[in-house]
């Protein structure tokens, strides 16, 4: 099985849509997945945060017509995606402590039943050292 790291640097809904489209490609070709969640990624995972009018967006100016277009053609929001991945054990993501504490979240229950643990950024040099493939968003 390969191996895939992705590195979140940015939490922005556009960056989390196109991360959880090319995660789901990677775990359908048998690929295991890190997510570090870094600095922007951390936030978007925050509970008081993720799913809410809270997000940040690159292109704020064209959300509604961006929204239109994933109601229209039934592409599911980034979070429920990656809920949908995680089922199969293959899908893993992590917050890089010193973004958390950035953000004001220290503790795992800060963050949605996505995130599996808080690590330091050594964990993520070190799996992405080991990877067939590292992509940072």
């Amino acid at each position: 099985m390969s191996k895939m790291v992705v590195g979140m640097a940015s939490g922005s809904v556009e960056k989390l849509i196109v991360a959880s489209t090319m995660i789901g490609g990677a775990v359908a070709l048998d690929t295991e997945v890190d997510v570090y969640l870094l600095l922007g990624g951390a936030r978007a995972f925050r509970k008081d945060v993720a799913g809410t009018d809270r997000m940040v967006h690159d292109y704020p100016q064209l959300r509604a017509e961006m929204e239109a277009g994933l109601k229209a053609n039934q592409i599911p929001d980034p979070y429920g995606f990656l809920r949908q991945l995680k089922a199969d054990g293959r899908l893993h993501i992590h917050v890089c402590a010193t973004a958390g504490k950035i953000w004001g979240a220290t503790a795992l229950e800060d963050f949605v039943d996505l995130v599996d643990d808080i690590v330091g950024i050594g964990e993520y040099v070190i799996k992405s050292g080991e990877a067939d493939s590292v992509q940072v968003l």
